[in-house]
């Protein structure tokens, strides 16, 4: 009787374990995207941007990490604690032009497809990994700012000013 209850009991801990362990995937998900980056070139020397999105699924599965690809660097998401479903990614480049101007696409990878993804040794193989989504990173470009700096202007108009009050005022003492 003992060992009947000790292989049931057995039995029953696999299957729990295995209800446990086979979550459930996030089907058809949806993102809501928001960019931010660089754009005053003469304050930086490096090119920065963030891309904050939030991932709603069908099922009302959350990813527990995702990954992305952003031009062949893949660099893992952080998570909101307060936000469930919100996620962070951070990207720099050494240099200004090494971030393209425009829209680049990043591809993001859940866990199985990630794995997949880094088992991968051809390139075939990695272009055959199905990302868990793909979100556009807009980058509007940097700004070198006006020719003139504002200073100068500044000073050359009020040289101008002081020329034309010094002229006058020798006019009429004379």
């Amino acid at each position: 009787m003992f060992r009947l209850l000790s292989m049931l009991s057995t039995i029953l801990a696999f299957l729990t374990l295995i209800i446990f362990t086979a979550g459930q995937n996030c089907e058809s998900p949806q993102f809501k995207v928001t960019t931010y980056s660089t754009q005053d070139a003469r304050l930086t020397t490096e090119s920065t941007a963030q891309l904050e999105f939030t991932v709603k699924c069908k099922n009302g599965k959350q990813p527990s990490n995702l990954y992305a690809d952003i031009n062949g660097q893949i660099i893992p998401c952080a998570q909101s604690v307060s936000s469930p479903g919100k996620y962070y990614i951070s990207s720099s480049a050494t240099t200004h032009k090494q971030l393209a101007r425009g829209r680049i696409s990043v591809k993001l990878y859940d866990d199985d497809s990630y794995s997949a993804l880094r088992k991968a040794r051809t390139d075939d193989a990695i272009k055959a990994v199905k990302p868990f989504g793909e979100v556009d990173l807009i980058h509007s470009g940097e700004s070198y700012g006006p020719w003139l700096p504002s200073e100068f202007v500044a000073v050359i108009v009020f040289g101008a000013i002081w020329w034309v009050a010094y002229r006058e005022r020798s006019k009429i003492l004379v």
